[in-house]
């Protein structure tokens, strides 16, 4: 690759198939990474494509291939595809084959359509047939009048194509194409800016770089380009860090800190004069709480590969008193002109991905940070649309748009546009009927802004009209209102056509299971480590590899673990403060239980007690009236003693 010395990647019959291959070369490890992709046709539809690792034009990819013994990679010549049909009357018999000296003298991937023109069935060798071709820019004739014999394409984007056709015959409309093969899908090159304005007299610098960032091109100053301006269009940067602002956010950090530490300590002050404490005086908890706070801040970020990985580099420190303070403003104020992404990093979430198109979004308190998790993509977000019937191509028959056909109205993801009227002419071309559909879509105050895009499809000797929703999942589609009148729909093709939504992405973090939302994987709530984090991948499906397309490592910064730290104290029914007030009112209704239980056995125990005594005072009672009857005889016996006497 480049200037690099040659690798050497040796296929044998234990991998010389094209999947084989494929993962020979990509574990080489050699800074080429093999994908296979079907283009769709019928022959030689499977391309083992090679990419560079690295960008910029000096890193080209040159193979030299010396498989033997089966059909050998070709990544020099370009070739013709054999021919294939398209749409062939059930009694056409000719057969079309690459004539024997065809040879592919052009440098694009491109399709050659054919179509029989006249009417009716007509014979190889005693008709002459004319069969129409284009290949997308360029068009022309050929004149069949005999069997197996060679004829060529003639003019600007024949290109070397020689055809045959076998004794039969075709019938008119019959269409089969040709494709072209050209190794080199894309050369390598340089990213280019310009510095300086083109106005007046001026004369900008050109600025190349092998990737998208260029550094110290303006002093101090990394530039990371996205994408292409449009001519005429340029950047303004400006370069000030507002100092202040972010200073004022660090402050309200600080604050909300020592605002929660003093709170914490008035828990655990005695008040000398009136010789009371507050009711959590001397709790462990309490002490537990204020340390695991205190000892977060003084962290080293492990995450953090620059000197800015802790407080104290970026002059904050505890004081004395145990408050939180800017004990060093100069040094923060170095801190954010210098590295203001790691002073970020420091007190917020951050990640560090292999990938590019996996992009850390966000982390919950529940989210495991340090550890490098594996994401497994099995389906990429796809965005949806709507797909429009074939019809004619202005470019064979002209498209009239008048005052009975020109309205459109579209629904895009459920936004409704405007209604749209499009100029009354006759289209001559598919290019130029997209691009004034396209004007009127991005024109319009409602969807305008949001990215819709319209093309043309060729399909056969027509095509269709595709648009295209600018957003991914699920939700993604585009619809039309069919309530318009003097709608446009029946002539574009758009009346039998039909809405298609796109795909979520599909996949796992660290093996758990993820829910995607269009290009949004959300680690599930009830995951072990991964519990509310939000990634976006934007990779396509040619980009799909077996097992992990990339890993990602949480950071969390001091703020984000402080934050995490209180939460797990004040989360609702999880946190340590529900737990352990949930604790001491199971323990009070634990009580009030075994205190309704012993007001239970008492209230029995006092009504038999009540019982006995009501029993007891029965008794008595009959007692004392034997008692008395007692008396009385004995008394009775005693006079009658007497009076014997």
């Amino acid at each position: 690759m480049g200037d690099g010395s040659s690798q050497t990647v040796v296929i044998d019959e234990n991998n010389n198939s094209l999947l084989g291959i494929k993962k020979a070369i990509n574990d080489a490890n050699i800074g080429v990474t093999a994908s296979i992709i079907n283009d769709g046709t019928s022959s030689n539809s499977y391309r083992l494509v090679l990419s560079s690792d690295k960008t910029g034009a000096k890193n080209k990819i040159n193979i030299t291939s010396t498989l033997s013994g089966g059909g050998n990679l070709n990544f020099s010549t370009a070739t013709f595809d054999n021919p294939e049909t398209v749409s062939f009357n059930s009694g056409s018999t000719s057969q079309v084959s690459l004539g024997l000296t065809a040879a592919y003298t052009g440098a694009e991937n491109k399709t050659y359509t054919f179509t029989v023109a006249g009417s009716g069935s007509q014979t190889v060798g005693t008709d002459n047939i004319t069969i129409n071709w284009t290949d997308g820019t360029n068009s022309g004739a050929i004149v069949v009048t005999q069997a197996d014999t060679e004829y060529d394409l003639v003019g600007t984007g024949a290109d070397g194509l020689k055809l045959s056709f076998s004794a039969g015959t075709f019938n008119a409309g019959d269409t089969f194409q040709v494709n072209t093969f050209a190794p080199l899908l894309q050369e390598p090159s340089d990213a280019k800016i310009s510095l300086g304005s083109a106005g007046g007299t001026g004369s900008p610098i050109t600025i190349t770089s092998t990737t998208n960032t260029f550094t110290n091109v303006i002093s101090n100053l990394t530039l990371n380009v996205k994408k292409e301006t449009l001519a005429g269009e340029s950047v303004t940067l400006n370069t000030d860090v507002d100092v202040q602002a972010i200073k004022d956010q660090i402050n309200t950090f600080i604050k909300h800190y020592n605002d929660v530490t003093k709170y914490i300590d008035e828990q655990n002050k005695f008040t000398k004069d009136s010789k009371s404490t507050p009711p959590l005086f001397g709790d462990y908890s309490v002490w537990s709480m204020e340390n695991s706070l205190r000892n977060s801040l003084g962290s080293v970020i492990d995450g953090i590969k620059s000197e800015y990985n802790q407080l104290y580099a970026i002059g904050m420190r505890t004081t004395g008193s145990g408050n939180l303070a800017i004990t060093d403003p100069t040094r923060l104020e170095d801190a954010l002109k210098n590295n203001l992404d790691d002073v970020i990093k420091l007190f917020t979430n951050s990640a560090n991905s292999t990938s590019n198109a996996i992009e850390f979004l966000s982390a919950s308190s529940d989210t495991v940070d340090g550890l490098p998790f594996n994401v497994d993509i099995t389906q990429v977000a796809t965005s949806g649309g709507f797909k429009g019937s074939v019809i004619s191509d202005p470019a064979s028959t002209s498209l009239t748009i008048d005052g009975t056909n020109d309205h459109l109205k579209l629904k895009v993801d459920g936004l409704v546009s405007d209604e749209m009227v499009l100029s009354n002419k006759s289209y001559t071309s598919s290019s130029e009927l997209v691009k004034e559909i396209q004007t009127r879509i991005d024109n319009d105050s409602k969807i305008g802004d949001k990215g819709v895009t319209v093309e043309w499809v060729t399909s056969g000797t027509g095509g269709y009209l595709k648009f295209n929703s600018p957003t991914y999942g699920s939700t993604s589609k585009v619809e039309f209102d069919t309530s318009v009148a003097d709608s446009a729909y029946s002539i574009l093709g758009l009346s039998n056509g039909a809405y298609f939504v796109g795909d979520d992405v599909v996949g796992t973090i660290n093996g758990e299971e993820a829910k995607g939302q269009g290009q949004i994987l959300t680690g599930k709530d009830d995951n072990k480590t991964t519990a509310g984090l939000k990634l976006k991948v934007s990779l396509d499906s040619s980009q799909l590899v077996t097992g992990a397309e990339g890993s990602i490592t949480i950071t969390k910064g001091v703020a984000s673990r402080e934050y995490d730290f209180v939460e797990s104290l004040t989360k609702s029914k999880d946190g340590l403060l529900d737990r352990r007030i949930s604790g001491y009112q199971d323990q009070i209704d634990a009580l009030k239980t075994r205190v309704n239980e012993i007001d239970a056995r008492l209230a029995i125990k006092r009504d038999s007690l009540l019982k006995q005594f009501y029993h007891m005072e029965t008794v008595l009672g009959q007692l004392n009236t034997q008692g008395q009857f007692l008396t009385n005889q004995l008394a009775g016996i005693n006079v009658n003693w007497k009076g014997s006497k």
